[in-house]
C-alpha cells in the first residue's frame, strides 16, 4: 500500500543543491503515482532571500514530476484543502503556507542571508 496516491495533497520542498539556490516549493494535488513516480497538479512558489514579505505565487497552475527517491522533502496536506486559496506569508524570521484557516509553519526552510 502506497503512502501517497491519487487525490492526496502534499507540498514537495526541493532539495538545494546549491548555497545559493532560492527555496524552491510546490503545493499540488496527486494526479497520477507510478512506482515512486509521481504526477502532481498544482503551484510553484520561489523564495529568494533577499526578499523578506510576500505571499505571491509564481505563474499559472502546471504539472510536475518527480520521484520519491531524489531527495526532496513532501508533506502531506489534509485532502479537503482547496491548493488554489494557499498561499506563502513571509516575514524576515518566518514563513507560513496558510489558506487563512490552515497553517503549516515552514520557518525551517527559510534561507537566512
Amino acid at each position: 500500500m502506497a503512502a501517497l496516491g491519487e487525490g492526496d495533497r502534499i507540498v514537495l520542498i526541493d532539495r538545494r543543491l546549491f548555497k545559493d539556490d532560492n527555496t524552491r516549493i510546490f503545493v499540488g494535488v496527486i494526479e497520477q503515482t507510478d512506482g515512486d513516480m509521481v504526477s502532481v497538479r498544482g503551484f510553484a512558489f520561489h523564495v529568494s532571500p533577499y526578499d523578506v514579505a510576500g505571499q505571491e505565487r509564481r505563474g499559472e497552475e502546471r504539472v510536475r514530476v518527480f520521484s520519491m527517491g531524489s531527495g526532496d522533502i513532501v508533506y502531506q496536506l489534509p485532502r479537503d484543502r482547496d491548493i488554489a486559496r494557499l498561499m506563502l506569508k513571509r516575514s524576515p524570521k518566518s514563513m507560513t503556507l496558510s489558506d487563512g484557516e490552515y497553517a503549516m509553519d515552514l520557518s525551517d526552510f527559510l534561507l537566512r542571508t
